[in-house]
């Protein structure tokens, strides 16, 4: 379970519940562990609470604060450890497990979660996760994206104001001493990004839903951006004026030629009935002067070895980035109407772009490497915009 709530909104109580609950069922000489940013800081969030719930409850205890445990009958304990010492988790048995605050964890979540990981698979234990948002493009970030992709994981979201102990007069003072992205990151647990936005109407709660399996019923599109590291293609398909984008392909030091043939080997078996067209960066035209071949004379090559029939959909040159970033805007939210780009969670470097890239001026900037995707998308909803809707623009059918 992965909880985004607002600042006092309620997630520490929560965890200690559900921690305590797993406690009722758990398996004699097992562990359960709280894990917060720093070991000072996990005392200070749930110690005294969970002492005073276990003497509530009339469990039988023993805190041993020395040892950052409390020891409770047939050998159960529970942990109250910060990141910087998970190495101390390795060997144990784990019931259960809590990582709160993740936003704010000094160590690496990559290093706590290899860590931690393993220890619940003796007893198939349960995690959850926690945490006020802390910014777009932070590792709890990247967590939440998986974990609203993963089937098995749950996830939940509340503002500050959803708590009924909370004086609504707290928030109303909070709103005249914070700007209004600090404010809706603390007290509405939004993911915000602390500048300019170059598709600032992604809604991760509206622009993204599983939609990954394919209708080979229906045209598909092959969305191209060239770069090496990563490749960029990006399947699409137009479904009552929405586009969905159903799969990235994203390899590290590879090809447009092997990226293209990796999909032709997945989608061999319906290739005699697949309609593809292909869409992309028109400077993917130019011949390279060491090989003398243009990218897309690759990605032909490829579809024709394979027995795929396709359509080119490429314009003579590139539409302005400006007008090219705008109508992506317009599609991911217009003005009146439902979103008309839908993305699968499965498609994470393309949620990098369009809810982390930033502007150089008025164009989206390069940094980090962003954009690709985003890129790759941009030059489909052009042509579905634009060149599309032109009844004088020609493609050619092989």
């Amino acid at each position: 379970m992965y909880l985004v709530c607002g600042r006092r909104g309620g997630k520490t109580f929560t965890l200690l519940e559900r921690m305590l609950a797993k406690a009722s069922k758990q398996p004699p000489r097992s562990d359960i562990y709280y894990i917060g940013p720093t070991n000072s800081q996990s005392k200070e969030l749930i110690w005294d609470a969970m002492e005073a719930r276990l003497y509530e409850m009339d469990w039988w205890y023993r805190p041993m604060v020395s040892k950052s445990r409390f020891e409770l009958s047939d050998g159960r304990k529970i942990y109250v450890i910060g990141a910087e010492k998970i190495s101390r988790i390795r060997g144990h048995k784990v019931w259960h497990m809590c990582l709160d605050e993740l936003a704010y964890f000094g160590t690496s979540f990559i290093d706590v979660w290899r860590a931690a990981r393993p220890t619940l698979t003796d007893l198939r234990g349960s995690a959850d996760l926690a945490t006020t948002p802390d910014g777009k493009g932070s590792q709890a970030y990247d967590v939440w994206l998986q974990s609203i992709e993963k089937p098995e994981w749950q996830t939940y979201s509340w503002r500050t104001l959803d708590n009924p102990w909370i004086d609504p007069k707290e928030i109303e003072d909070a709103k005249h001493e914070l700007d209004e992205y600090s404010f809706r990151q603390e007290y509405e647990a939004t993911w915000e990004l602390y500048e300019g936005l170059a598709y600032y109407n992604m809604d991760e709660n509206k622009n993204l839903s599983n939609c990954s399996a394919i209708d080979y019923n229906l045209p598909l599109t092959m969305n191209f951006d060239f770069n090496v590291n990563p490749t960029t293609l990006l399947l699409s398909q137009l479904v009552k004026d929405v586009v969905y984008f159903r799969k990235e392909y994203s390899e590290a030091n590879s090809s447009t030629d092997a990226t293209v043939r990796h999909f032709c080997e997945e989608h061999r078996d319906n290739a005699p009935k697949l309609e593809l067209e292909i869409r992309g960066d028109a400077a993917g035209k130019a011949r390279s002067s060491n090989t003398g071949r243009s990218d897309y004379q690759y990605v032909e090559e490829a579809l024709r070895a394979h027995g795929f029939k396709y359509k080119y959909q490429v314009p003579s040159k590139n539409p302005p980035i400006i007008d090219r970033v705008k109508y992506v805007n317009g599609w991911l939210k217009p003005m009146k109407g439902d979103p008309r780009i839908i993305v699968d969670p499965s498609c994470k470097d393309l949620i990098r772009d369009l809810t982390s890239q930033g502007l150089d001026g008025r164009v989206p900037s390069k940094k980090n490497n962003l954009g690709h995707k985003a890129d790759a998308l941009g030059y489909n909803i052009y042509w579905e915009h634009i060149i599309g809707n032109r009844q004088s623009q020609r493609t050619i059918e092989i």
